[in-house]
């Protein structure tokens, strides 16, 4: 499995380099010399255990090429930290940024690896100070240490989640005054169980809206992965089925051909 992929259906998985940062991105690499969207995002736009993420359902039926610039476990700062992606993205005729998750960010509690920021890089003084119970060394990824926080103590952790949201809501701002084309916010919202913690609230949404020109909000039930099975399935994406990629599609197709039939004089 080639950079940590796990394909369930039948066939192989193209991959290039990219960017500044030589980046691995699904492929095939693409031709960018015609007009092209781009998408970019975590986990789920990547595409991690389908053949043919969103991205790639959006290209077959629109005729247009889409360029999947999705990397396993981004945060906002991981595309902020490569100015080829940032004016490949510019130069497309939309961008569809995914909501990504608050957690693979640096901010002042930690600090993440710029090219891998699920990867822990370390903790400041006011996190230690807040949790002294915990040796910080043994964490590894950030999901890890998220977890152990949460359990340790709820009250302390709410300091923790603030200043996640704030760090995000800064560079998503920043991320989308970068991107100099027409956005497309794209929130796949999980739903379905009442142990579901949304990270990222409709409130934070609400604050990025005047910088996008449209949101799409497609919601998903993961009511099927909750329980003991949770914590693997949030880590691994694997509520993103092919079904789900093939509703973000047709979602993003209906707001695009909505949108083209507005242009249309009458």
């Amino acid at each position: 499995m080639a950079y940590g992929i796990a394909v369930e259906e039948t066939g192989g998985v193209d991959l290039y380099r990219f960017g500044r940062s030589k980046q691995v991105f699904r492929g095939p690499k693409p031709n960018l010399g015609a007009p092209y969207l781009t998408f970019i995002g975590g986990s789920e736009t990547f595409g991690k255990f389908v053949l043919e993420p969103y991205p790639k359902l959006v290209e077959r039926q629109l005729g247009t090429t889409c360029v999947n610039l999705g990397t396993p476990g981004a945060g906002p700062g991981f595309f902020l930290k490569d100015p080829v992606v940032l004016e490949t993205c510019s130069r497309s005729t939309r961008c569809c940024v995914q909501v990504m998750d608050i957690a693979p960010l640096s901010n002042r509690m930690y600090e993440v690896y710029p090219r891998r920021n699920m990867r822990l890089r370390c903790v400041s003084g006011v996190l230690r100070s807040l949790y002294p119970q915990l040796e910080f060394s043994e964490f590894r990824y950030v999901s890890a240490m998220i977890r152990k926080l949460k359990e340790v103590d709820s009250n302390a952790y709410k300091v923790v989640l603030a200043e996640q949201r704030s760090a995000w809501l800064a560079r998503m701002l920043e991320l989308l005054q970068d991107i100099e084309t027409a956005k497309t916010l794209l929130w796949i919202r999980q739903e379905g169980s009442k142990n579901l913690n949304q990270t990222v609230t409709q409130e934070m949404v609400d604050v990025l809206t005047p910088h996008v020109d449209n949101i799409v909000t497609v919601p998903v039930d993961v009511s099927g992965n909750v329980g003991r099975s949770m914590i693997v399935a949030r880590k691994d994406t694997g509520w993103m089925t092919r079904t789900v990629h093939a509703e973000i599609a047709s979602v993003i197709l209906a707001e695009l051909q909505a949108m083209q039939s507005q242009k249309r004089p009458a």
